[in-house]
């Protein structure tokens, strides 16, 4: 079981040492990550007052919370709790020496009677057994959970301990049964759902706890215990010198910003926590789940590496200033390319695949990172031979329909997707020219000239109007969802910003997807989305309907901005998406009020936050601002195909791509997965000729046929003949 999807913060300590990360829902511990990013070991911890003679008051549920960082840029965090019958302040942050997490607090009851207790748990892995707890017998007590390999100790001024099973025989449920009383006391549990309890012997004022997460009984206690004796004080200042020590954001983004740089330098700092302290540069997509509390299989998390995401942040934190993170990230992408070229959809820190389906944008996204990186001077290497090449291979043997696009629930040709793909293959071919490769450079850029000229044919309405997907390439498609996606191609600089049919897509996207916000707008990923709460509150199960996206927002207050229009305001609209905790989410509740679900209009619904693409979105969009300028922009792509003459490329048909028309005038290039001649007949196979492939050098032949002198309406056919033997079959195509 998962703890909710939606975070109010997460941290860790900077550096090595400390293998530790925590996140905060609800006022308190959530999901706490050791020793790697991939592995839950803590799944909560969660206080409740109680008198004798009432109902325990659950503190996460039932108080009101306000959460503020400890100082800027640094990711330990105050939460101040209130309810009508006690206060209670609790601070949290880790020891960047040891693997514990320090909790600092105060609590304040308006009654005498009242007393304070907690409740822990630890995450229980899908497929096992469960976990194991017990009491350690000391003065005060402590109290121990075992997760297969992994022990956590808590420690603190405990009057009494007890351990239990979720919601049979935990603190909750005897205060509950015991009018608020603890009652049943146990020194064991397990195996199974299994949690532990305390009474703490202090009835008000100020205490501390320590947590510690070892790989055995021994070293976790003396873990929590160390912590402990150092103290929160002395524990807090040595969290906030090793974080002032880290790089800081450039000046010019706290200036652009909104609020000061606040959100700048927690994203920043955000990011930095989003990467594995044992395996480097694995930078996760989020430290959740979305709708955690409904997940039971483990399938559906976020605390893995997605190569999208894993980019977006890379550049983000190259264009704030880290050129070591981003490096790091990239080399991480080279030790996961797969043998094809390609990588998987995810994996976990050591690189096991967890979806393994294919995006194309998450092949051609590192392309573009090794762009930028050597356009910044940070490469130490050429990743041409061995990372760039086969990736651009990837793209030409298996493009341009992609069997998933960015939002990984449908595939197809995808504006988005394709320019990712057009940009990349431009960068891939100033390499491969750079190496010398000049045939295959000229391939790439075939194939990107090819793709560019169809964009508007494939993804595009008859009035002009992008969609988010289509599957015909031979035919323009008279439907489709409207989506924002297009922005991409401006992205990448293959369109321009007021290019008209950006601008009349734009139109459609704003009548059918933006939502106005309390914060501002923002916008719907495409229409018919349904990943998101039902319309009435209740969690996604694999159905619902799609919520605003902050990310959207940051994209299109790009693109504002690359049309000469101010983006200040939309810069403190993603401030305000923040709030408190300066957390973005991947989605907002954009429904009225529904109480009973905590759902509130225009604050974070159940999906995964923070979501380290939006927090990377937000900083690029600051970088744009203050340098008034578009790092993403790949300069040869914008000068071949929005500043040259207007390209009229061949038509490239392969086995992945088999289309059936051509516009006349053009020429076709038949490629093809090894060496080979192609017959080709002009006149129904009365005649025909015969012209060898030529070798691309990329693993392709490529065979040109002179169609383009052939009238509209004519057909044509041709069939292959490799050193084994023939195709098998005829292949047509008609002249449009």
């Amino acid at each position: 079981m998962w703890g909710p999807g939606h975070k109010m913060a997460f941290g860790t300590a900077p550096g090595s040492k400390s293998k530790v990360w925590y996140t905060l829902a609800d006022g308190t511990l959530s999901e706490c990550f050791f020793p790697y990013l991939d592995q839950v070991a803590l799944h909560e911890l969660r206080f409740f007052v109680s008198a004798g003679g009432a109902p325990p008051v659950d503190d996460s549920l039932d108080g009101q919370h306000n959460i503020s960082w400890l100082s800027p840029g640094v990711p330990g965090f105050r939460v101040e709790t209130t309810h009508h019958e006690y206060r209670l302040t609790k601070e949290f942050f880790s020891d960047p020496e040891e693997n514990a997490i320090l909790i600092a607090a105060t609590f304040t009851p308006e009654l005498p009677d009242l007393r304070l207790y907690m409740q822990a748990s630890a995450h229980w892995q899908p497929g096992t057994e469960g976990n194991f707890a017990s009491v350690i017998d000391t003065h005060p007590p402590a109290l121990l959970l075992q997760q297969q390999d992994i022990w956590i100790c808590l420690v603190g001024p405990f009057a009494r301990g007890t351990v239990g099973y979720y919601r049979s025989s935990d603190v909750q449920i005897d205060l509950s049964d015991a009018d608020g009383r603890l009652t049943h006391m146990y020194d064991r549990a397990g195996p199974g759902n299994v949690n532990v309890g305390v009474e703490f012997g202090v009835r008000a004022g100020s205490f501390q706890m320590a947590i510690g997460f070892a790989h055995s009984r021994a070293d976790a206690e003396e873990v929590a215990r160390t912590a402990l004796q150092k103290g929160a004080g002395s524990v807090r200042q040595a969290f906030e010198r090793a974080w002032r020590a880290q790089p800081e954001i450039p000046r010019a983004l706290g200036q652009v910003s909104g609020d000061e740089g606040m959100l700048a330098r927690a994203s920043f700092a955000l990011l930095h926590c989003l990467e594995d302290k044992s395996h480097a540069g694995a930078f996760i997509a989020s430290p959740s789940a979305p709708w955690g509390e409904t997940n039971h299989d483990g399938n559906q998390v976020y605390h893995l590496v997605w190569p999208r995401d894993l980019c977006r942040i890379a550049t983000a934190l190259l264009d704030a200033g880290d050129t070591d993170a981003a490096l790091r990230a990239f080399r991480h992408l080279q030790q996961h390319q797969r043998p094809d070229g390609g990588w998987y959809q995810n994996w976990f820190m050591d690189g096991t695949p967890h979806w393994q389906s294919t995006e194309l944008d998450q092949v051609a996204l590192p392309i573009l990172l090794a762009w930028r990186l050597g356009v910044a001077g940070c490469l130490d290497h050429d990743p041409y031979p061995t990372m760039v090449r086969p990736a651009a291979q990837f793209i030409v043997r298996e493009g341009p329909l992609t069997q998933l696009d960015r939002w990984e629930d449908s595939g197809g040709l995808s504006p988005s997707t394709i320019a990712s793909c057009i940009a990349a293959l431009i960068v891939a071919a100033e390499f491969a020219g750079d190496a010398g490769e000049h045939i295959a450079a000229n391939h790439f850029r075939a194939v990107a000239d090819y793709w560019n000229d169809r964009v508007e044919s494939w993804c595009s309405l008859p009035n002009g109007q992008y969609v988010r997907l289509a599957s015909d390439p031979d035919h323009r498609p008279t439907e489709g969802a409207v989506a924002p996606e297009f922005l991409e191609l401006v992205r990448y600089g293959l369109r321009r910003p007021k290019d008209d049919r950006v601008l009349r897509s734009l139109q459609g996207v704003d009548t059918s997807l933006k939502v106005s916000l309390p914060a501002g707008p923002s916008w719907r990923r495409y229409t018919g989305d349904q990943y998101g709460e039902h319309e009435d509150g209740a969690p996604w199960d694999g159905s619902g309907r799609g919520r605003a996206w902050p990310v959207l927002t940051g994209e299109r207050a790009r693109h504002f901005f690359s049309m000469g229009l101010p983006a200040a305001e939309l810069v403190r609209t993603l401030e305000g998406f923040a709030g408190q905790g300066l957390a973005l989410p991947e989605q907002l509740w954009d429904g009225p009020d529904i109480p009973s679900r905590r759902l509130q209009f225009g604050k974070p619904n159940g999906s995964a936050c923070p979501l380290g693409w939006a927090h990377a979105e937000y900083l690029e969009l600051l970088v744009t601002i203050a340098l008034a300028g578009f790092p993403d922009i790949v300069m040869p792509a914008r000068r071949r195909y929005t500043e040259g003459t207007a390209l009229e490329p061949a038509f490239i048909w392969s086995h992945r791509h088999q289309i059936t028309r051509i516009a006349a005038g053009r020429r076709l290039r038949v490629q093809l997965p090894r060496p080979a001649a192609v017959h080709y007949s002009f006149d129904n196979w009365q005649t025909h000729v015969e012209i060898d492939a030529v070798d691309t050098t990329l693993g392709l032949w490529v065979a040109e046929v002179p169609c383009n002198r052939l009238a509209g309406g004519t057909a044509f056919a041709w069939t292959i003949h490799y050193m084994t033997g023939w195709e098998g079959k005829n292949f047509s195509m008609t002249v449009d």
